[in-house]
């Protein structure tokens, strides 16, 4: 079944989709400006707030003193205080909040702070960290094999360090919640957060309150890509205790300079490497430490690493394996969850490794990558079966799709025919695990009302964040009642309503809450077939049985007699006629997930998804610019539940990727400060910067692995596409000067320094 309805297109076409910062001031309520730290290390030696509480039109400075609660918002490890009482960790970081109803008198109090502080050395390399042993746990490994041993034997060798940068998240709407008291100490937060749980549960800790007291409402996000599954929760914190303490309510809410500042980013990686291989290309040893640069406290730095390590083989089976890998604190703000979530990072370092390796033996890039990679029944370096692979088909159609070879002769001949401008060619695959790797996670609920006039209520604990996470409910709902989209709404997630909700993350958004909704929905099918049969026999004298119904179309019918049919809308009515319950409960947890964090061994991952892009640019040598001519994207899919939307989520991924590791170069200061924290300094891909030709394949494929009705996740997977545009970079650089080295981004200043490089 196609559908095409989009139930946010038309708000966000019109500009009538609301955010929590549109909505009119509430009588009374607090702005929240903030003293935020200018250097990243320092002993604070005292904040003097007296000047800022005395200035008109401040209702209150609040600090660590007025949190009722535990200063501690660290949620998997309790390393973050919400305000530092005696050392600073980074350059942004909050030291205390001024509440005015006034916003720019808030801004002008905030001036008045005094703060006296003695410097410290601040660390921001991930190599520096690590040599210091500054870790938030210990070294995690994965292992399969003697990796010492292969390499010892292998007939070629290659060793290195690869490093990839952060990436900022550019969402459309700023961090920001509102906080509302109620009587009795109850707190309604309306929060852009990926996690309603978490902010619950860290709020609740801080204020010292039972959760139930505090309500979670998220309407929508005007973007998210990971930045607010636990960035926003230190600012819903702010909202609350703001709220809490002045029975106010009150409202945070970032402006670009100070989200761009203060928040963390993508995680940068250096990685060290060995690999080992034959003169065939095919790698049989592999050794790999990955250093995470994860800022200066925990977050999810850890899970993002272990991701990263997970993926650190990719699409290739490699015998013998060794992946190590140290999540590293430096005083950056605290880097965060970002779409792939650390596997492109971890995908990099080997695909740059095949490319260096098809370099040296002039090998076919597609060629070698066949050689390597898994085929069914392999194991992952973990333990993981590999089943349902789909790598030579995705191949195969990749080839027929950008006619690869003649392609590949039509660069050749380019590049023999001129020399400031060079074309090149760029392969990028994927292997990408979904699932929440910390399985606990894997579990989702849902709640659904069928009203007396046959409209639905669907309640979930996703939140909708543009990827039309709805939409997709509303499908699986749709198909399980046979009822029209436009007779479904999905609300806003709330923690009144679904409570205990994952994070809307790791692309398990549609599967744990789409499959929790189907349940709910399945429940109250088998409820309505006793009144359909009673109904039908009332009206025509029509003995049925209850299996043979068939929901569809707005209808009930026999499966034998369809002429003889309900609206959907009159059996409902006739069902609560008959008090028959309209409601029901649906709660879906992944099977079959484990992992032993010891053993380095398990079953971290439902299923896989498969994917191949092929990228050409041209590349002006004189200036260092380049134009991405043409991306082809072979993308497996399962049975999409909305292939629109699917394509969307595609091709947005694989240009923001494109972005990372081309333009968007981030940069900080000897303070530790952002200088690539606006619109003019950190450039993000525009519509100019879409390729000339783009062909996205979306493959479909029967999947026992895939998840609900057959569907396949979308959100991250192909962000990996983007780094073809990066490879075929350096192979136009290469064609240019042989020798050449790229760093990671390509930014046009990168693209010079390789082309000069020897």
């Amino acid at each position: 079944m196609k559908h095409s309805h989009h139930l946010s297109g038309s708000l966000h076409l019109t500009g009538k989709s609301r955010f929590i910062a549109d909505d009119a001031p509430l009588q009374g309520m607090l702005h929240a400006k903030f003293l935020f730290s200018p250097v990243a290390h320092a002993e604070i030696i005292s904040l003097d707030v007296r000047a800022a509480s005395a200035f008109p039109g401040v209702y209150k400075v609040i600090g660590a003193t007025d949190i009722t609660g535990e200063n501690q918002i660290g949620h998997i490890i309790k390393d973050e205080p919400l305000f530092p009482e005696k050392t600073i960790m980074y350059a942004w970081q909050p030291l205390a909040m001024v509440l005015a109803e006034d916003e720019q008198v808030a801004e002008a109090a905030v001036k008045l702070i005094k703060l006296s502080y003695k410097e410290l050395k601040p660390i921001f390399d991930p190599l520096e960290a690590d040599s210091c042993e500054e870790w938030y746990v210990p070294e995690r490994k994965i292992e399969s094999g003697d990796v010492v041993s292969a390499l010892s034997k292998a007939p070629y060798k290659l060793k290195g360090i690869t490093s990839s940068s952060g990436q900022e998240h550019f969402y459309m709407e700023a961090q920001s919640c509102r906080a509302i008291p109620f009587e009795d100490n109850r707190i309604m937060l309306y929060s852009a957060t990926q996690s309603t749980m978490e902010v619950q549960e860290v709020v609740s800790h801080l204020l010292g309150i039972p959760a139930h007291d505090i309500i979670v409402d998220v309407p929508r996000l005007g973007g998210a890509f990971g930045g607010k599954e636990r960035a926003a929760t230190i600012w819903a914190c702010m909202a609350a205790l703001g709220a809490y303490v002045c029975k106010r309510p009150v409202q945070v809410y970032l402006s670009r300079h100070e989200d761009m500042h203060a928040t963390g980013k993508r995680h940068p990686f250096v990685s060290l490497w060995e690999v080992g291989f034959d003169d065939e290309g095919r790698i049989s040893a592999y050794d790999i430490q990955l250093l995470a640069n994860g800022g200066a406290y925990s977050d999810l730095s850890v899970a993002i690493l272990e991701r990263a390590m997970f993926h650190s083989d990719n699409i290739y089976h490699i015998p013998d394996i060794r992946i190590r890998g140290r999540a590293c604190r430096t005083n950056l703000p605290p880097n965060t969850a970002f779409r792939g979530f650390g596997a492109p990072q971890g995908i990099f370092v080997i695909e740059s490794i095949l490319e260096d390796i098809a370099r040296q033996l002039n090998l076919d890039p597609i060629a070698i990558r066949n050689a390597n990679a898994y085929k069914n029944g392999s194991l992952a370096p973990y333990g993981q079966e590999i089943v349902e692979c789909q790598i030579p088909e995705i191949f195969s159609a990749l080839v027929n799709n950008a006619e690869y070879h003649k392609l590949k002769a039509e660069v050749a001949d380019f590049n023999l025919a001129n020399s400031r401008f060079k074309r090149g060619l760029g392969i990028m695959p994927v292997k990408f695990g979904i699932s929440f790797t910390t399985a606990l996670l894997n579990q989702g609920s849902a709640l659904i009302w069928v009203y007396i006039d046959g409209s639905v209520s669907v309640s979930t604990g996703g939140v909708e964040m543009g990827q039309e996470l709805s939409t997709k409910v509303a499908v699986v709902v749709s198909r399980v009642l046979g009822i029209p989209i436009d007779k479904i709404r999905v609300e806003s997630s709330n923690t009144q309503r679904v409570g205990n909700a994952s994070p809307t993350a790791a692309s398990t958004g549609s599967d744990i809450n789409g499959n929790a909704a189907r349940i709910a929905a399945e429940k109250i099918r088998e409820c309505l077939r006793e009144p359909a049969a009673k109904l039908l026999e009332q009206k025509y004298n029509l003995a049925v049985s209850q299996e043979e119904l068939v929901f569809s179309q707005a209808t009930v019918y026999p499966v034998t007699n369809p002429e003889h049919s309900l609206s959907f809308a009159e059996l409902i009515r006739f069902a609560y006629v008959e008090r028959i319950p309209l409601a029901a409960y649906g709660y879906y947890r992944t099977p079959d997930l484990w992992f032993d964090r010891d053993k380095g061994n398990g079953r971290p991952f439902h299923y896989y998804v498969y994917g191949a892009a092929l990228a050409e640019v041209e590349l002006d040598c004189l200036l260092g610019e380049h134009s991405l001519r043409k991306l082809f994207i072979v993308h497996e899919n399962g049975q999409s539940l909305h292939p629109d939307i699917d394509l969307g989520q595609i091709t947005g991924a694989a240009i923001q990727c494109y972005g990372w590791c081309t333009m968007e170069d981030l940069q900080w200061d000897a303070k530790g400060n952002y200088i690539s924290a606006n619109p003019s300094t950190y450039k993000i891909p525009g519509i100019r910067d879409l390729p000339e030709v783009l062909k996205v394949d979306i493959l479909a494929s029967l999947s026992k692995e895939a998840s609900v009705f057959g569907s396949k996740a979308t959100g991250e997977p192909p962000f990996v596409y983007g780094l073809a545009v990066f490879f075929a970079l350096q192979a136009a650089v290469r064609a240019a000067n042989p020798d050449a080295t790229l760093s990671f981004p390509a930014t046009p200043e990168a693209l010079l320094k390789g082309l000069k490089s020897v």
